[in-house]
């Protein structure tokens, strides 16, 4: 429940008089008080952090990791990037691990970073998120001179939960999607995947000791319901978490093993 987006605009009312007075110099803006990219990783831009294997162990795959909600000026965040980069060494992925958005976020979260599961949210920020994605996924391939072959959305809690509503919507052309702690089969999702036409197989792993392993487990009849090629694997004795076999399990199924 990994990542990203609220400006405030400052409107000064100036004197009455012929001239407008000049505008007063802005202070610099202050560094954040916490790096979101944990600090052995690599920061695209602001807010967006990268690992790439080198040598024999690299392959052609990209990761896109989405985080679960994180507290501002914490480092809830490092874990998460550390699993996923974990996981990079061992099965020689990239990985890009995007910020969700400030403003968007559930009742009594609205501060955090989150990702636009609502509506709303999607048509505040969704463009400018996927563009932002497209854009490091750019960045990379042009550093190797050779593009990705394949292209997986991984998404954490949070994560999970906007990484399923992209998939039932048909929002992106990847590969494969695996959700873990998190994913639902909301019926206003899927009533339109009915229609969707872009379905690359999906993973859904959760622990049964997730006090919310009921929304993974909906997901995964809908699944059922609309024919969509997926795996569902619950953990006894695993809460809320993405564990490394979980992602292991979640790449062989991509790979028809």
């Amino acid at each position: 429940m990994r990542g990203a987006l609220a400006v405030a605009l400052a409107l000064a009312a100036g004197a009455a008089r012929a001239e407008p007075a000049p505008e007063p110099p802005r202070p610099a803006t202050a560094p954040e008080a916490t790096p979101w990219c944990a600090p052995e990783l690599e920061a695209l831009a602001d807010g967006l952090c990268s690992y790439a294997p080198e040598g024999e162990s690299a392959t052609r795959t990209l990761v896109v990791f989405l985080h679960g909600v994180i507290k501002p000026d914490t480092t809830w965040q490092y874990a998460q990037e550390r699993a996923i980069v974990r996981g990079a060494k061992r099965h020689g992925f990239s990985v890009i691990m995007p910020r969700g958005r400030r403003g968007i976020g559930p009742k009594g979260m609205q501060d955090f970073f989150t990702w636009p599961t609502s509506v709303k949210a999607q048509r505040a920020v969704e463009a400018e998120l996927l563009a932002e994605w497209w854009s490091a996924r750019a960045a990379l391939e042009a550093r190797s001179g050779r593009p990705f072959e394949r292209v997986y959305l991984v998404g954490f809690s949070n994560g999970a939960y906007y990484a399923a509503s992209l998939a039932l919507r048909g929002k992106l052309a990847v590969d494969g999607y695996a959700l873990f702690a998190g994913g639902a089969g909301a019926r206003y999702l899927v009533g339109p995947a009915k229609h969707t036409r872009r379905r690359p197989p999906i993973y859904v792993g959760y622990g049964l000791k997730d006090p919310a392993h009921h929304d993974p487990e909906s997901l995964a009849r809908a699944l059922d319901e609309l024919g969509w090629r997926h795996r569902a694997r619950a953990r006894r004795g695993v809460g809320h978490t993405m564990t490394d076999a979980g992602l292991a399990e979640a790449l062989d199924f991509f790979r028809g093993r």
